[in-house]
Parts: structure tokens; sequence; C-alpha cells
């Protein structure tokens, strides 16, 4: 799957909006992570990520996240997350509840947890 990403600012750059649609996973993190290195500037007090038209997102996706998050703390500044799907509310409240604990043994045994965690909510299914 592919991955769209659009920035919104502010006049003084001091708010900063990422449209993230797609797919943030293995393939398309380092795009991620490009595209923040590039269009975040240092001056960002706050960077919302609009993931309303985020469909997927694996632990690399989750990586790109935290490694923004601390480029903007060390900057003064916080990451937001709005309009998230139920299915990418639900990883997000699985990594907040587990910020220390590693419960998989690699990075592929956590990417098909939560592809299996997000299809079941898709699906209508409890989880």
């Amino acid at each position: 799957m592919s991955l769209k990403l659009d920035k919104y600012t502010k006049a003084d750059d001091s708010i900063v909006q990422l449209m993230i649609a797609g797919s943030l996973d293995t393939d398309t993190a380092l795009q991620f992570d490009n595209f923040v290195a590039q269009e975040v500037v240092e001056c960002a007090k706050l960077v919302v990520l609009n993931m309303k038209d985020l469909d997927y997102v694996s632990s690399a996706g989750i990586r790109s996240v935290f490694k923004l998050a601390k480029k903007v703390k060390s900057n003064g500044g916080k990451v937001a997350a709005a309009n998230r799907q139920p299915h990418i509310e639900k990883v997000f409240e699985i990594i907040k509840a587990l910020p220390d604990m590693q419960i998989f043994k690699n990075d592929t045994e956590m990417d098909e947890y939560l592809a299996a965690v997000q299809k079941k909510i898709i699906n209508g299914e409890d989880f």
C-alpha cells in the first residue's frame, strides 16, 4: 500500500498539520521520516498528525511517529494525533499500555499482531 503526505502550516510555522493517508508501514516509514525531516521546521510548537485517511500502521510506522515526537519535544514542542480510525486508535492504545514491555519476539510478530487487531476492528469484531 502507498502513503500520501500533505502539510499545512500557520503563517509563522508554529503549528504544522500533517495529513497522513494510506499505510504507514515498513515500506513507507522512510518516506514519512524524510518528509518530516524536510517539512517540519525546528520552530514548530505543535505538530498535528491528521490520521483520518490512515488505513494501516505497523511497528515501523509507530517508530517513525515516536521519532517525530522525540524531535519536536526536544525543540520544546508537542505532537498530537487527530481523527484516528478505531483500528488505528487501538494500535496506539496497545502501544501506550505497554511502552516498556517487550511482548513480541521481533517486528514481524508485532506487525502480524497489529494487522490482526486492525482487521478485526475494521470488520466489526470484538478485540
